[in-house]
């Protein structure tokens, strides 16, 4: 696959060859505003049935990074009461280790014909398109989660509704190294063709 790949259409090319970094592989400088709007931009390409425009995204860096980091520490405090010091000292750094954190959420509509979830996979969407926005303009990414994103007190502190989704914490910064490109298996075995009728039978 490699070795086609300057073949292809440039945008194509880029598809198949982007991968996650690490976050503590990241480094300054992080994307900045410029970058970031191209990104959410490309997020905002999106497909969106109904029109809701459910993208969210919250930008964090410089020392806001360490109040997330708070945030996050408390959230563990509170569902795992038990978390010994040294395991909340290490929630508290998680946002450290990249220069900017992008909290991808999706502002969701309940009482909306569109199903929340179909709202959800929007926003996860455009997500995708961010990262592969970032990855273009020379900037690692990576898509982290954590139970924090279902705790509604973190959303409270990062300004979202109880309603709301948040869907991943987006590291992003410059790659200290030539990011690792894992192979990915053949496509042959994740697609197949219905013959309607013949494949019932």
């Amino acid at each position: 696959m490699p070795d086609t790949l300057p073949a292809l259409n440039p945008a194509l090319a880029a598809l198949l060859s982007r991968a996650s970094v690490p976050a503590r592989s990241l480094t300054d400088p992080g994307p900045d505003d410029a970058a970031i709007g191209l990104a959410v931009a490309a997020a905002l390409r999106a497909p969106d049935h109904g029109g809701l425009r459910p993208w969210r995204f919250l930008v964090v860096r410089g020392a806001a990074r360490a109040a997330l980091g708070a945030v996050l520490a408390a959230s563990l405090a509170r569902r795992v009461p038990q978390t010994p010091p040294d395991r909340l000292a290490l929630e508290q750094a998680k946002p450290l280790r990249a220069p900017v954190v992008i909290v991808a959420g999706a502002a969701v509509r309940a009482d909306h014909p569109i199903p929340a979830w179909e709202q959800e996979a929007s926003a996860a969407a455009g997500v995708m398109n961010l990262m592969n926005a970032l990855d273009a303009q020379g900037h690692g990414a990576i898509w982290l989660s954590s139970p924090a994103l279902r705790d509604d007190a973190v959303k409270r502190a990062l300004g979202f509704a109880s309603g709301d989704a948040l869907l991943g914490w987006i590291y992003a910064g410059t790659p200290a190294a030539e990011r690792p490109r894992p192979p990915r298996p053949a496509p042959d075995g994740f697609w197949r063709e219905w013959r309607g009728a013949e494949d019932m039978a």
